[in-house]
């Protein structure tokens, strides 16, 4: 019973259904008013969100007028069609993610910290029963910018401004998914 309040609530909350202090904002989740949500639980999940909200270490939203370069990014099951992209500071690149797989995939964009992190958030919301590609992951990703879900057949969009030099990710945080090796490598110099 807990589990299934706990989904519908989370479900409600990510899409702005509740009102008063537990109002789901670009900016997270008001997990402590979660029924059955322990308070060490709850410290930690704001925390997980405000911690995927903040991608200045690797870059921004990019503005779509500001594109400079567009990439074609292939998700198949269990692979991207590419391991390895390379950028120059300061571009803002469109990312067109075509799933010609038969599941549903993820494509996110982040350093190391951000990918294990995103990859723990997958995990706890799948305990929690949350569908990982519904529209309420996907209002969860909305502030950051930097994450698409895609069904079998999908075609989305992501515009990413690479503001800082360095080796980042393109992962597939679906369960299971990135640790087979779907995911990739990001040069910017």
């Amino acid at each position: 019973m807990k589990r299934t309040i706990r989904k519908s609530f989370l479900m409600a909350a990510a899409l702005g259904l509740l009102t008063g202090p537990a109002v789901a904002s670009e900016k997270g989740h008001d997990h402590g008013s979660m029924p059955g949500m322990a308070h060490d639980m709850t410290d930690m999940m704001s925390e997980m969100d405000r911690q995927m909200a903040d991608t200045s270490a690797f870059g921004h939203r990019g503005e779509p007028a500001q594109v400079t370069r567009t990439v074609e990014i292939e998700a198949a099951d269990i692979r991207f069609g590419t391991t390895e992209l390379r950028f120059n500071v300061g571009e803002t690149v469109r990312f067109v993610i075509v799933n010609n797989g038969e599941q549903p995939h993820e494509f996110t964009l982040g350093d190391t910290a951000y990918q294990e992190m995103a990859r723990e958030m997958m995990r706890h919301m799948t305990e929690m029963g949350m569908d990982p590609v519904s529209p309420e992951h996907a209002a969860m990703h909305a502030a950051a910018g930097n994450t698409v879900t895609l069904d079998a057949g999908e075609t989305k969009e992501l515009v990413w401004a690479f503001t800082k030099a360095g080796t980042f990710e393109f992962s597939c945080n679906l369960i299971g998914h990135s640790e087979v090796g779907m995911k990739g490598r990001i040069v910017v110099s």
